[in-house]
């Protein structure tokens, strides 16, 4: 006897899809591709605005390096005037918002005030302390808000003639 050896597959022939299959197949494809383009676009495009944001530069303040930094620095004084201002008892994100609504329009300017100081040492330096201490200034509105409003309330709340043995150590 004589074995048989199976059909060699590239004699085969594949079955021919019909008109309708086809169709459906080149419409998934369509399908497939217009919804890869459009999240791969709003995805590049996403990530190229934050990019900007983020390493992109502006031109020079025309106010100058020191100029520009004193207007900062006058911001800041304006943000805790604002902040100090507030009732004291605000949750966190009510005393930020106030904080760096404060801030603006000159920390807008930020990144236009560096630029301007980019050629100064002395103005890189100044402009370096300024935002640290903006964003100093921010963690305290943020550690008062959370950790002493909520003391301020209770406080607040307890009649004058009780002693609240929780506040006393």
């Amino acid at each position: 006897m004589r074995a048989q050896r199976p059909p060699d597959m590239a004699s085969l022939s594949p079955r021919q899809p019909s008109a309708l299959e086809r169709r459906r197949r080149l419409g998934r494809r369509v399908g497939i591709a217009i919804f890869t383009a459009i999240f791969a676009g709003a995805t590049l495009m996403w990530t190229i605005q934050i990019l900007t944001v983020v390493w992109g530069s502006a031109p020079p303040s025309p106010a100058g390096c020191g100029a520009g930094t004193a207007r900062l620095e006058r911001a800041l004084d304006r943000a805790r005037a604002a902040y100090a201002a507030g009732s004291g008892t605000e949750d966190e994100r009510t005393a930020l918002l106030r904080y760096r609504t404060a801030l603006q329009p000159e920390w807008a300017e930020e990144k236009a005030i560096e630029a301007a100081c980019r050629s100064e040492q002395a103005g890189r330096k100044r402009l370096k302390d300024v935002v640290a201490l903006r964003y100093a200034e921010e963690h305290a509105v943020r550690y008062e808000s959370l950790g002493l409003a909520p003391q301020r309330r209770r406080l607040k709340e307890t009649p004058t003639g009780s002693t609240s043995h929780e506040l006393i150590r």
